[in-house]
């Protein structure tokens, strides 16, 4: 009975840390900049990630600190 709890304890657990990890990835910066707010979202519609581009759905160009225009891709 002990090592049936402990199980259902651990795999509760595990489950917690994967909806952990998903909640943290709502949102990355493609990298890359650009001079022009226009120029970035001219090329925002076409960026492509190698690895799980189906989860970004929306894009968005922001003004960074170094003056100038960042993708940033959203879920």
């Amino acid at each position: 009975m002990k090592m049936a709890c402990a199980a259902g304890l651990l795999a509760l657990a595990g489950l917690f840390t994967i909806g952990v990890g998903v909640a943290g990835a709502d949102e990355i910066e493609v990298e890359g900049n650009y001079s022009s707010q226009a120029g970035c979202e001219a090329d925002a519609p076409h960026v492509e990630l190698t690895h799980n581009d189906n989860l970004y759905t929306h894009w968005d160009c922001r003004l960074g600190s170094d003056g100038f225009w960042h993708v940033w891709l959203l879920n």
